[in-house]
Order: C-alpha cells, then sequence, then structure tokens
C-alpha cells in the first residue's frame, strides 16, 4: 500500500510539474531537435542541419560541425535560459530567449540581404539542375523513379521577394527552433507578474533591432535602384548609373547581380560620349549569349574580367554558367569533346560553380570512352550531390564504367547503391544487375 501512495503521489508530482512547464518541456525538445534537423534545402548540394549552418562564416558546398552555428548557439542559449530558470532570473530568461527568437529571424534575413553568394547558390542550382533532369532524360537510360521539382526562376526584384525566396529554402529544424522559441517565451511571460508583463514585451526590441541593422543597406540600396530605373526610364542616363552605382554599393546583393552590370552596359553603350567599360562587355556578352553565340559571349565576359575588382568576379561567374549552356549545346550536336572542355573550364573559371556539372563532365568522359577521368568527375559530383535522381545515374553511370574496365564486382557495387539511393522502377541498376 505504502508503495502504491508513493506513486500515486509520484505521479500526481508528474502531471502537475508537466502541466506546468509543459511549454518550456515542448520548447525545448524543439530547440534540441532543431541542432540536429535539416535547416537548408538545396536543389543539389547537401542540407545543412542545425550544427553545421555558420551563424557568422560562409557555408561551404560540403557543410560541416561549426562551434558558432545556429543549433550549437541555441542549445547554448537554451542552457542559459534553463539556468535562469533554475535560479529563479525569469527576466534574464526572457532576455536569453529573445536573443534565441532574434537568431531564428536572423537566419532568413541574412541570407536574403546580407549573404547574396548564399542567395545565389539556393537560387541558381534549381537552375543548373533543370539542365541535368533535361540532359537525363534525354541522353541517359530510361529511369521512372520519382524526381523532386524546384522552380526555376525566382523573382528577386524587391526586399520582400528576396527575403520570400530565402525563407522558401528553410527547412523543419529553422521551424522546430523558431516554435520552440515562442513556446519557451510564452511560458516565461505567463510566470510573470501582470504588471511586468508590459515590460517584458520590451524585449521584442532585441529581434527588431536585428532585423533592422541587417535589412538597412539593403533596404537603401533599394531606394537607389528604384531611383535608378526610374532614371532610365526618363531617359537620364547619366542619372541612372550614378544610382545603380550607389545601390551597388549599399547593397550587396546588387553588387553581385549581373543585370545590374549588364543595365549599366546598356546606357553606356548607347551615350555618344561612352568609354569601353567592363559593364558594356558584360551587356554585349548578354546580348550575344541571347543569340547564342556562346564563344563570342565568352570573349567580351573574358574581356570584362580583364578589369579586375569586384566586376571580375561577377564576369567570370557569368562566364561559368555560360560554358556550361555552350557545352550543353555542343553535346547535343555531338561535339562531346568540346563540351566536356567547356565543362571542366566552368568548374575551373568559377570555384562557386554547382558541382552538378561535374555529372556531365562524367557523362562526356564516359561517352569518349575516357572511364577513369569519368568515375574522378562522378566521385565529385556524389562528394557534394544530395539529389537522388542524380546521385542513382552517377552511381549508374559509374556502374557503367567499371564494367568497361572490366571491374565487374565494383560495377555491381555501384548498381546496387543506384538502387538504393532510386529503388522504384530504376530500370537503368536492375537491367544492368540482372543483365538484361
Amino acid at each position: 500500500m505504502k508503495l502504491t501512495s508513493r506513486a500515486l503521489l509520484l505521479a500526481d508530482g508528474a502531471a502537475r510539474f508537466l502541466m506546468a512547464h509543459w511549454l518550456l518541456i515542448v520548447g525545448s525538445i524543439l530547440i534540441f531537435a532543431a541542432a540536429a534537423l535539416k535547416w537548408i534545402y538545396f536543389a543539389f548540394s547537401r542540407h545543412p542541419v542545425g550544427y553545421q549552418l555558420p551563424l557568422l562564416a560562409k557555408l561551404g558546398h560540403i557543410p560541416h560541425f561549426s562551434i558558432l552555428s545556429y543549433g550549437v548557439v541555441g542549445i547554448a542559449l537554451l542552457t542559459l535560459v534553463l539556468f535562469f530558470i533554475w535560479r529563479s532570473a525569469t527576466y534574464l530568461a526572457l532576455s536569453a530567449v529573445a536573443v534565441l527568437i532574434a537568431l531564428w529571424i536572423a537566419a532568413p534575413c541574412q541570407i536574403a540581404f546580407t549573404q547574396p553568394s548564399l542567395l545565389s547558390r539556393l537560387v541558381v542550382e534549381p537552375q543548373e539542375l533543370s539542365i541535368i533532369r533535361d540532359f537525363s532524360k534525354t541522353y541517359l537510360p530510361t529511369d521512372y523513379g520519382p524526381t523532386e521539382e524546384y522552380p526555376r526562376k525566382f523573382e528577386l526584384n524587391t526586399l520582400w521577394d528576396r527575403f520570400l525566396t530565402a525563407y522558401s529554402f528553410f527547412g523543419l529544424g529553422w521551424y522546430c527552433f523558431g516554435i520552440g522559441s515562442l513556446l519557451i517565451a510564452i511560458h516565461l511571460v505567463t510566470r510573470l507578474p501582470a504588471k511586468e508583463r508590459m515590460n517584458a514585451l520590451k524585449l521584442s526590441a532585441v529581434p527588431v533591432g536585428v532585423v533592422i541593422i541587417l535589412l538597412m543597406p539593403s533596404l537603401i540600396g533599394q531606394y537607389y535602384f528604384t531611383k535608378a530605373c526610374i532614371a532610365q526610364a526618363q531617359g537620364a542616363k547619366e542619372k541612372a548609373i550614378t544610382f545603380y552605382r550607389r545601390a551597388m554599393w549599399f547593397d550587396r546583393w546588387r553588387a553581385e547581380d549581373i543585370n545590374i552590370y549588364a543595365a549599366i552596359g546598356d546606357l553606356k553603350r548607347v551615350s555618344p560620349s561612352s568609354k569601353d567599360s567592363p559593364e558594356a562587355h558584360i551587356s554585349k556578352a548578354r546580348e550575344l549569349k541571347e543569340a547564342t553565340q556562346y564563344d563570342l559571349a565568352l570573349f567580351e565576359l573574358a574581356r570584362a574580367a580583364e578589369w579586375g575588382g569586384a566586376v571580375a568576379s561577377v564576369a567570370k561567374r557569368e562566364s561559368a554558367r555560360t560554358r556550361v549552356e555552350f557545352g550543353t549545346a555542343l553535346y547535343r550536336g555531338g561535339g562531346i569533346g568540346a563540351a566536356v572542355t567547356q565543362w571542366e573550364q566552368a568548374l575551373a573559371e568559377d570555384p562557386l560553380q554547382p558541382h552538378e556539372v561535374s555529372f556531365l563532365i562524367g557523362r562526356g568522359n564516359y561517352d569518349l570512352g575516357r572511364y577513369q577521368a569519368a568515375l574522378d568527375a562522378l566521385e565529385d559530383a556524389l562528394r557534394f550531390s544530395a539529389d537522388r535522381p542524380t546521385r542513382a545515374n552517377a552511381y549508374s553511370i559509374a556502374g557503367d564504367c567499371y564494367a568497361r574496365l572490366g571491374r565487374d564486382e565494383e560495377a555491381r557495387s555501384n548498381y546496387n547503391r543506384s538502387l538504393k539511393e532510386q529503388m522504384l522502377v530504376n530500370f537503368w541498376a536492375m537491367s544492368q544487375l540482372t543483365g538484361n
């Protein structure tokens, strides 16, 4: 009887504790879980989890553990919150939660407004992956496995467009982090006396201040960009160029936007007193690229890159993308060797070039009978890729390479890996394993 009554007392105490602190418990679990869940979804690259997404540094193509990551910093702040609650320092705990909420809100704002290279990666990868999809459907054995579709174009003209675009790539980890932080905040606010709750709301200035700090330079840049567009429409060429340059100075996204350079180039080319400029070469290159005169477009971009500075990196990045399209066009025309050369140059020219190009290089080298070179390129693609259809096809091509080299055991191993990546109606790998 004593044991039963003691068990009932413990159960009653546990139930009361859970009822009183369920928001805190659930919120804490969500924040801990967020560290191990995916925060950002790339179309091609590997998806970083909370402890891999750096708070200040740039995110690499292969995510790795970072001490100053959202997940690790979030857990550290949560530990601080729990310590303050244990010490009955509710207001200090709320201050730490305000920082947690600020981190949560800052994540998409950082990508949208202060990390143009990461936003560019997120936007470009679906476009590059669509090239892989079309290439695979046309030139590879039929594979009816499911593929995840991504939008090929994103609206990025306004700050709101950029924020929505960045937000659209966030995953479950980010949501868990935010919901957990809000639940803990609600728990702490309800524990405060009614008179102090309004004072606690003043802590909302922390996340608001973070957003303002991240947004302000881009907001000024947007102002000048709008004025530049208006001036260009009114025919005030010099004024438009001046405003475009101011927009680029304030907004890092504008400074890396090839369209801004092309717009300035358009204005300079029609000006009677225009001189040679990198923007004019970029403008001409865009015009030639649209006319599918890729070799001439690459020449103009090379001339723009010779000027050095920020425009050089932008020109090289555009040159790499042009080479990918040029290589694809050459492959379709039967110039496989020239296509592989263009793809390899694209990868060498721009280190930030999405590594799905390695998949194309691998297939091209296989067609040319360069099986070891194909395997090296496919290994690179597999190391960087998280896209299952691409990985399945890469393993199948690798299996074909090993089969051609007479290494049957390694060929079977790669076909099996292909099936693991894409088991549903993966006819390519199945037929090679069964000998049909």
